[in-house]
């Protein structure tokens, strides 16, 4: 019963999903959470730490915790704000920088490995629809 619902078949999709986006992702040493800090940044570098958890809709413990880690592969530096001390700041490192299109390329392949078997208009009701439950149940201002 529970194999046939749509939040089972979406979770089952998602894990699966994450495992192949970590193994392409493991030859730059990232962990698929941590791209999603690297995408903002490449949006807007030197975003504070709380922007970037109101943006990719994580705990700000859990964006400290990736922040650390991307520091320590040199993908970002951090600064304290000027005006703010408790603000931090987080910035692209030339490294950061420079593995974006690598890191776009490889985004594409595996897109399109998960949605080669959906025609066009398959592909862009999929989008819509997770567009409209992102909107609906997990905004960045909720």
């Amino acid at each position: 019963m529970f194999e046939t619902t749509i939040l089972y078949l979406l979770t089952q999709f998602a894990t699966q999903l994450k495992v192949k986006i970590e193994k392409e992702l493991a030859e730059f040493h990232l962990h698929s959470g941590q791209i999603f800090i690297l995408f903002e940044l490449w949006k807007s570098d030197g975003m504070s730490q709380i922007d970037l958890s109101r943006k990719i809709l994580v705990s700000p413990p859990t964006t400290n915790k990736m922040v650390k880690s991307l520091e320590k592969n040199q993908f970002v530096f951090t600064k304290t704000c000027k005006l703010d001390k408790r603000s931090v700041r987080v910035y692209l490192t030339p490294k950061g920088l420079g593995i974006r299109p690598e890191i776009e390329e490889k985004w594409k392949n595996i897109e399109n490995s998960v949605t080669n078997t959906l025609s066009l208009t398959e592909q862009i009701v999929l989008k819509d629809l997770f567009i409209k439950i992102n909107r609906d149940n997990f905004n960045a201002e909720s």
